[in-house]
């Protein structure tokens, strides 16, 4: 027999798997375009990047950022215990990798703000979490 058990996210949860997985979809259509090159940086720009390899950016970028925000997104809607630490480490991870970014290209977009304050309110809701499972 199979079962199956419904449960009722919170409020935290429910952000925290959105916003992860909005920035995980991000994430992994920007690899996937500096892979392909469909997402073009100019000549300027990847000679700036380590090895000049927009491929390398690729997978830095889905390893560094696509993956740990999908496993927050799965996590959260689990109702996985690790959700907050791992909530807490992605966001991290994205703030490092946005910073990294600006130092290796020196180049200002509008989506870095963006995914740092994504970052934040990921990481902020992990801490939430963490509070709550503090309090039971």
């Amino acid at each position: 027999m199979i079962s199956i058990h419904f449960h009722r996210m919170t409020a935290p949860r429910t952000a925290l798997s959105l916003v992860s997985g909005t920035v995980a979809i991000w994430a992994a259509a920007g690899a996937l375009g500096l892979a392909t090159g469909a997402l073009a940086l100019g000549a300027e720009v990847e000679g700036r990047l380590p090895w000049q390899s927009p491929t390398l950016a690729a997978i830095g970028l889905a390893l560094v950022v696509a993956v740990p925000m999908t496993l927050v997104a799965v996590l959260a809607a689990q109702d996985d215990h690790r959700c907050a630490r791992a909530a807490i480490a992605a966001g991290f991870a994205l703030v490092a990798w946005i910073l990294a970014q600006i130092v290796l290209l020196r180049e200002l977009s509008w989506l870095q703000p963006v995914c740092i304050l994504a970052a934040i309110g990921v990481a902020a809701l992990g801490m939430t979490l963490l509070d709550e499972r503090a309090r039971l």
